[in-house]
């Protein structure tokens, strides 16, 4: 079994955080740092400018990226320290599940992108931690040319917006077959993302995670 400590997770690294009531909420917090066997430290997670409120002995569950494998554990709060510097400690985790997530895994999904500025410019058809498939009418541009694209999608199970910004380069282009006579191909691109900030690997992290669970 994978214990914590062979995570190896760095200070600072995104977690996913979910807080088990009613309705589950999921938030978005670091990692300050840990002691083997004891507890792990972590900031609480801030939310429209206030510090999320929650309360000792509550229960948290995480997903955690690292390298090609999802780990997800659950902790309870030990202690809360908030002002000036809003950070908690929390039960050492000693049930860890983990799945590998390799790069060939994708998501089947359906939306839709803005490229280089143009809303709706097409559509994300299948998703990865680092990588998509856009089709469109025409193409974006020729191959290892490099777009900026921006899209929405829900994070289960609480259905909260999620927003990604950021650019990519265009790795292959293929024209599609129409499936109706005489109405237009279409074109998919294949592109690669780069300069994903840590709070978006983990969303999208999330959105792949869901899929595989539904398969």
């Amino acid at each position: 079994m994978t214990t914590f400590k062979e995570i190896n997770l760095q200070v600072g690294s995104r977690l996913q955080m979910t807080l088990q009531r009613a309705k589950q909420q999921i938030y978005y917090t670091e990692l300050i740092g840990y002691s083997d066997g004891e507890y792990i430290i972590i900031k609480i997670p801030f939310e429209n400018g206030l510090s999320v409120q929650m309360q000792v002995d509550e229960l948290v569950t995480f997903r955690i990226l690292a390298g090609v494998d999802v780990f997800t554990l659950a902790c309870r709060i030990k202690t809360i320290f908030r002002a000036p510097h809003f950070y908690m400690h929390l039960s050492y985790p000693t049930d860890i599940k983990s799945i590998a997530l390799r790069g060939a895994v994708r998501a089947k999904v359906n939306l839709p992108v803005q490229v280089n500025g143009v809303a709706e410019a097409g559509i994300i058809t299948d998703i990865s931690v680092t990588g998509a498939a856009i089709t469109t009418d025409t193409t974006l541009g020729e191959l290892n040319t490099e777009i900026l694209i921006s899209f929405n999608f829900p994070i289960k199970p609480t259905d909260q917006n999620a927003r990604i910004d950021t650019s990519a380069t265009i790795r292959s282009i293929q024209e599609l077959p129409s499936k109706k006579k005489d109405s237009p191909s279409r074109i998919t691109h294949g592109i690669s993302f780069h300069d994903v900030d840590p709070t978006s690997q983990v969303m999208l992290l999330n959105l792949v995670y869901e899929s595989m669970n539904r398969l």
